[in-house]
């Protein structure tokens, strides 16, 4: 009756680097058939003992609302309205991996299948919807696998044909039924997702519920991966943070105001003090990478991994021309050598006469990106970040994409997520064509 998505196009032996270090990263699967599911656990499971990889979590998605996924599979937010199927993937999954992994559930508030429709917030509805929420939450629970939910506080409007990007907007937001689960269940752990753009979204959130695990922020990292670089030194140690420090900035000259002014935060020590450091650090990676696979292969992907590390600075759209053009260097340089007949009988990658990509991209930054930007701090970034936002509120700027009256995401983060996910979506045609 139902397709799944859980098995993965990879094998062992394509994975000749084993991993090294610790990491904190939690993997989604995505399935409606327990057998499979339990074949992908048992696969993860085997790789983690080989040393190919280290999850901290296996995750089933329950939440994703595209047609592919949710109608013609069967699985992701579709399997909201069949919790006893969702029980028993969780035990597969637990089972496949021996108990050694936490099982999750990423899900919704719920879908439009059982309702009227009416996304109104009106009492009689929220009481619905949470009813509803509730039997899928107790369900899953009663499996004694999973303890810990990630929810997006939107339903899935899965009776008609939205696209994932509609279903992200039209939905309203309903943080207050993520509330009522975390004080109704106090035994279980619940994540908050869903319209959270900025660190002060977050602690907005954190400070209305305190026995919240935690919140879930997704687009808005990966197209400003730079804000949220002090995340953990603002929500873990904030007594540590000077609050007046964004009111310092204003009374500084801003082309002056770099890492010379920057306090000794003794709890920055070890991180990286600025994105020049961060290119640097990155561009040793990126050497190791190329020397291992061949770069006409994978210099577009570690290329694309630190375009929106600039996002919203002066001349980043400048610098992510440059890193495009560093990308098509190792397909160009080869087919050079091809038409001028010489080093055909030679390995690709032998082929390519460019200097290394990390000369390259950190060539590029300081062509184009100011002194001021390269070595301003994390925290002194995040102070600039918030004298912007009070300005704006001075100067009474409206918020034009305001994702609902819940939430209060700037201006300047919801453009750079819209241009980061323009930008998204230019290389996905561009690759099918």
């Amino acid at each position: 009756k139902s397709k799944s998505k859980s098995k993965s196009k990879s094998k062992p032996h394509d994975h000749p680097k084993k991993n090294t270090s610790t990491t904190n990263t939690v993997l989604q699967l995505g399935g409606s058939e327990p057998s499979q599911l339990r074949e992908a656990s048992q696969t993860v499971l085997q790789l983690t003992d080989r040393g190919y990889c280290d999850y901290l979590a296996l995750n089933l998605n329950c939440g994703c609302p595209s047609p592919k996924v949710a109608g013609r599979g069967c699985f992701g937010a579709a399997l909201m309205d069949d919790p006893h199927r969702v029980r028993d993937l969780v035990t597969s999954m637990h089972l496949g991996s021996e108990g050694r992994l936490p099982i999750t559930v990423k899900c919704r508030i719920g879908t439009d299948c059982n309702h009227d429709g009416n996304t109104s917030d009106d009492n009689d509805n929220d009481n619905k919807q949470y009813g509803q929420l509730q039997h899928f939450i107790e369900t899953v629970a009663s499996s004694n696998v999973v303890t810990d939910f990630q929810i997006h506080a939107r339903i899935a409007i899965l009776g008609k044909k939205l696209s994932p990007a509609d279903n992200r907007k039209i939905p309203p937001l309903k943080y207050h039924l993520v509330r009522r689960l975390v004080n109704d269940y106090p035994d279980l752990t619940f994540s908050l997702n869903g319209g959270l753009e900025t660190i002060p979204d977050v602690q907005r959130e954190l400070g209305d519920c305190p026995n919240l695990r935690g919140c879930m922020i997704g687009r808005s990292f990966a197209a400003n991966p730079w804000h949220f670089a002090v995340a953990d030194d603002l929500l873990y140690y904030p007594d540590l943070h000077d609050t007046d420090e964004c009111n310092n900035y204003a009374n500084h000259d801003n082309d002056n105001y770099n890492e010379n002014n920057n306090k000794d935060n003794n709890y920055m020590v070890g991180k990286p003090q600025n994105r020049f450091e961060v290119l640097r650090e990155y561009g040793k990676h990126a050497d190791a990478e190329e020397a291992l696979w061949d770069p006409i292969k994978i210099r577009r992907f570690l290329v694309k991994a630190i375009q929106p590390l600039f996002a919203g600075e002066p001349n980043a759209k400048r610098y992510r021309i440059a890193l495009d053009a560093i990308a098509a260097m190792p397909k160009q340089d080869f087919q050079m050598n091809l038409n001028q007949n010489q080093n055909q009988n030679q390995d690709n990658k032998h082929c390519v006469q460019t200097p290394p990509i990390s000369e390259l991209i950190m060539n590029a930054a300081m062509e184009h990106l100011s002194d001021d930007v390269l070595y301003r701090s994390p925290m002194e970034s995040y102070d600039r970040f918030l004298w912007e936002e009070e300005r704006r509120k001075e100067k009474k700027v409206v918020v034009a994409h305001s994702l609902s009256s819940s939430s209060s995401s700037s201006s300047s983060t919801s453009q750079i997520v819209t241009e980061w996910q323009s930008l998204r979506k230019e290389e996905e045609d561009a690759q099918k064509n």
